[in-house]
């Protein structure tokens, strides 16, 4: 008995057992008739081209020579010699192609541990591969209608499809209503393979944010030929200075505007310690407090100054005095409560709103001793321009404002859309990278539900699924995930319940395997066995490597890609010069910031010798 490796088989099959000889007796009668027609045909050509006659024609008299071995009767006046050779050519001429659509379909039919033959085909991704994607592109963007489109115009850019037998596919993009949610651990490709060539093929306007510098670093010379290139980094992670500044309480004019503030500074804090009674009062209190400063036209400065004082009332007086008394009575209520209470609230909302306490943090939120221009997120989504919102991690960062102006570009993005007749043209581009750590939005996972019917795609990179849980809940982040009609799981899924979870998503399938047996008599027979077995076992979900992503869209299997960084493009070459300058204009700048706090501390320590001596 021999047994032959597993393979997937599709349809399904039904295990059995199914007599083999007559099948070979059949193929080796075949395969000689085969072979004594091109006998006859080299002896033929042979002779057309020796200019002798031609023998017996095909039939039973040639076949009976040859098997006989009467070699003058089956090619008179021939060399054995050349008739042998030319035999060999034409059986050559035969084979070979055979047998390379043999090797050809056996490679293409894979075997239990490859589970491309059981992923997503060309034929199924027909929506995401170049011409479903320029269809819908022209559907969803009108004023597309009788131009050329550029691929930046078609979608966004997700990877190129892997096929069976080490083929390549298309390259499939993301269309205009699509929501993206990409699922990648640390070095996997997140930000060179996802956000760089999203950022640079966006038509639209860009919001990207991130903890590091390069975004920023690769996209932002680029994008500076579409727009004007919008940096927020209170915390210098690119050390260029600030040269634009923006009011948060602009956007304020209402309960639930001030409401909408103050849960971004709360939202950091909720991951660790839930809904307990002094994150909401502390909520509840910076709403005030913000709803006071907005109202009174006064600046976030002001908000920092009552927080620091439990019993300073000029923010009641400003609630009677601008028409909320309500919101007024329930402060008043907070500051003349018992004091432990009092104090605690309000030490809870100072350690929400703590990056108010950072000079540079406020240099950008506050209006300027100089004047600089003023950012405008009611104008931004209906632009070309580029926005980059960049916090570090941690206490005290600047993570609640990124959150603040991210959800307001977003809220005025609706609005414009309404306007425009439901739909940006052409879109916003959200690339929220390091979403989890520094642009938590409370409601995330619900604006991916209608998001892509306003013209605006949002993208969420996750490290881990986990991370989407510690800071939106369980059912949040069930409900982002579903939610997103694109999902990307690259390198690095180390949790071992998240895999075993993609590996039921991606499913199952039939594999066949067939064992041959010859009892005593002689008789040959075969039997092909049918198991089920996962396609990609956890295992196989944790050991993707870098560069590849399982892709989860809405109404087809998954499929495997090879994710296309940006280094690996037409225009590598320029924008590693760009990436490079950036890099250096960093080190350059950080250098010098060392370099003066040494002269300072030299300085300092000089006055104090100096001061000493004088004093003796």
């Amino acid at each position: 008995m021999s047994s032959f490796g597993p393979r997937p088989v599709t349809p399904r099959s039904t295990a059995g057992t199914v007599p083999l000889t007559p099948f070979v007796i059949l193929g080796a009668f075949w395969a000689a008739i085969v072979l004594a027609w091109l006998a006859w045909a080299a002896g033929r050509l042979t002779a057309s081209f020796s200019g002798r006659p031609a023998g017996p024609a095909f039939g039973q008299e040639f076949v009976v020579a040859v098997a006989r071995g009467r070699w003058e009767a089956a090619f008179p006046g021939l060399s054995g010699l050349v008739v042998a050779t030319v035999f060999v050519m034409l059986v050559a001429v035969v084979v070979m192609p055979v047998l390379g659509g043999w090797m050809w379909w056996q490679a293409r039919r894979g075997n239990a541990d490859d589970p491309l033959p059981s992923l997503a085909r060309t034929g199924e991704v027909a929506g995401l591969a170049p011409a479903g994607a320029e269809a819908r592109a022209r559907t969803l963007r009108p004023g597309l209608a009788g131009q050329p489109l550029r691929p930046a115009d078609v979608g966004l850019p997700l990877g190129v499809l892997q096929l069976p037998g080490g083929r390549r596919g298309p390259l499939l993009r993301a269309s205009w209503e699509d929501g993206i949610l990409a699922v990648m651990g640390p070095r996997a490709m997140k930000t060179t393979a996802i956000a760089v060539p999203q950022i640079l093929g966006a038509p639209g306007p860009v919001l990207a944010t991130s903890n590091r510098a390069d975004i920023w670093a690769t996209t932002h010379h680029r994008r500076a030929q579409a727009g004007t290139v919008w940096l927020f980094d209170p915390q210098a992670i690119t050390r260029t200075g600030q040269n634009w500044w923006w009011d948060p309480l602009a956007a304020v004019s209402t309960v639930e505007d001030a409401a909408r503030m103050a849960s971004h500074f709360i939202q950091p804090m909720r991951r660790d310690r839930g809904e307990d009674f002094w994150l909401l009062a502390a909520e509840d209190l910076l709403a005030s407090l913000l709803l006071a400063a907005a109202t009174s036209r006064s600046g976030m400065n002001d908000v920092q100054t009552w927080l620091a004082d439990a019993t300073d009332d000029e923010p009641v007086g400003l609630l009677f005095d601008h028409g909320y008394p309500q919101t007024a009575r329930a402060l008043r209520g907070r500051q003349n409560g018992a004091a432990e209470t009092r104090d605690g609230i309000y030490e809870t909302a100072r350690t929400a709103a703590r990056c108010l306490q950072d000079p540079r943090v406020m240099n950008w939120v506050t209006t300027p001793d100089e004047p600089l221009p003023q950012f405008d997120p009611d104008a931004f989504p209906v632009s070309t321009d580029t926005i980059y919102l960049l916090s570090k991690d941690g206490a005290g960062s600047s993570g609640p404002l990124v959150a603040a102006l991210t959800d307001q570009i977003m809220r005025y993005a609706v609005r414009r859309a309404e306007g425009l007749g439901g739909r940006l043209d052409p879109p916003m581009l959200c690339m929220l990278d390091e979403a989890a750590n520094i642009c938590p939005l409370a409601d995330l996972p619900q604006l991916y539900s209608h998001f892509g019917g306003r013209g605006i795609n949002l993208v969420t990179i996750l490290q881990t699924y986990q991370q989407g849980t510690t800071v939106w809940g369980d059912r949040g982040m069930a409900t982002l995930w579903g939610a997103a009609t694109i999902k990307l799981v690259g390198a690095g899924a180390d949790d071992p319940r998240f895999a075993a979870d993609i590996s039921t998503l991606i499913g199952e399938h039939d594999v066949a395997t067939l064992s041959l047996t010859r009892d005593a008599t002689g008789h040959t027979s075969r039997q092909i066995s049918v198991r089920r077995q996962r396609i990609f076992g956890p295992e196989d979900i944790r050991a993707i490597r870098r560069g590849q992503a399982i892709l989860f869209a809405t109404g087809i299997r998954a499929a495997l890609l090879d994710l296309q960084p940006w280094f690996r493009g037409p225009d590598a070459a320029a924008l590693r010069i760009d990436t490079a300058a950036a890099i250096s204009a960093i080190s350059d700048a950080a250098d010098r910031e060392r370099l003066q706090a040494t002269i300072t501390e030299a300085d300092r320590h000089a006055t104090a010798r100096w001061t000493t001596e004088e004093r003796r």
